[in-house]
């Protein structure tokens, strides 16, 4: 919970009640510091301003969270598009297209 409240990341309630937990918890105080300690040295550090991740972390971080493999943004992209559900969506795509090619095609010609 020190952690993710040193994060940011819990909801209001839940955050509002770690923060009232602090008060009287010193584990959760000691452990909430060294979280807070430890992520501001990330932001601190100026040996690291500008320097970008390996490309392989957005897929390592994609296998942890969901179990598959990185896959590249054309490949997910396609997989996205040709989606039972979206198909619809891909119909009307194509068809305003065809239409607006008509269109300047009409006022050319």
């Amino acid at each position: 919970m020190a952690g993710e409240l040193a994060l940011g990341l819990l909801e209001k309630a839940e955050c509002e009640r770690v923060r009232r937990d602090l008060e009287g918890d010193a584990e959760l105080r000691d452990a909430y510091r060294f979280w807070t300690e430890r992520f501001t040295s990330f932001y601190e550090a100026e040996d690291m301003a500008g320097v970008a991740p390996p490309p392989r972390v957005l897929g390592n971080i994609e296998h942890a969270l969901f179990g598959e493999e990185a896959r590249p943004l054309s490949v997910r992209l396609w997989n996205a598009l040709s989606a039972t559900e979206n198909r619809g969506l891909v119909v009307t795509l194509a068809v305003a297209k065809a239409a607006l090619l008509l269109w300047i095609l009409y006022l050319f010609l």
